[in-house]
C-alpha cells in the first residue's frame, strides 16, 4: 500500500518481457563479458499514482521479506516502463539466470523501519521527481510493485 492522501494498493506486476543484451558474447567468453539484462512492463505509467514527493509505502502481512526492500526509477519507453538491470555474468555451463538486479544509479535511498511484527514501511530519503518507480523486495526480483509520482496540480511532467 502507498500512503498519499490516504492508503491506496499497489499491486505487484510481473514483466511482459525480460532481454538481456550481449548474451551470446556473454556466454561465449565464459562470463568474461558481462551482459546487461532489462525487464519490461507493461503500461506507459502505474495504475497507482500518488502527488506525494516522500510517499510511504507499506508492506504488510508478510512473515519476512526476501529481501531488503529498495525503490527504483523505471524509464518509460513505447507504451511500456523499463527497468535497467544493470550487468549480469552469464556461464553457459550453469545457465543463466534472467533476474534483474536493479542498476545502482536507479536506487532511490529509503529509510525502512517496522512498526509492527510482519509490517515494514518504506520511505524515499530524497523527494522523488515526477515519473515512474517501483518498490522491489531485494534487488535480485523482477516482480515488483510500480506507482507514478504526478507532477503537483497546475505542472506538466518534464520529457524524458
Amino acid at each position: 500500500m502507498i500512503q498519499s492522501i490516504g492508503w491506496t494498493d499497489v499491486t505487484n506486476q510481473f514483466p511482459v518481457k525480460t532481454k538481456a543484451a550481449h548474451s551470446i558474447a556473454a556466454g561465449l567468453s565464459y562470463g568474461m563479458v558481462p551482459a546487461k539484462l532489462v525487464a519490461e512492463y507493461d503500461g506507459e505509467h502505474a495504475p497507482t499514482q500518488t502527488e506525494a514527493v516522500q510517499p510511504i509505502l507499506c508492506i504488510c502481512h508478510m512473515i519476512s521479506l526476501p529481501g531488503a526492500p529498495v525503490i527504483v526509477r523505471l524509464h518509460p519507453k513505447k507504451g511500456a516502463r523499463e527497468l535497467d538491470g544493470g550487468k549480469m555474468v552469464v556461464y553457459p555451463v550453469v545457465g543463466g539466470s534472467k533476474m534483474a538486479d536493479a542498476n545502482k544509479t536507479d536506487l532511490i535511498p529509503v529509510d525502512v523501519s517496522q512498526p509492527e511484527s510482519q509490517v515494514w514501511l518504506v520511505r524515499p530519503q530524497v523527494e522523488l521527481q515526477p515519473g515512474e518507480y517501483a518498490l522491489m523486495l531485494g534487488t535480485q526480483n523482477v516482480s515488483i510493485f510500480p506507482f507514478t509520482v504526478l507532477p503537483p496540480a497546475g505542472q506538466t511532467a518534464p520529457k524524458n
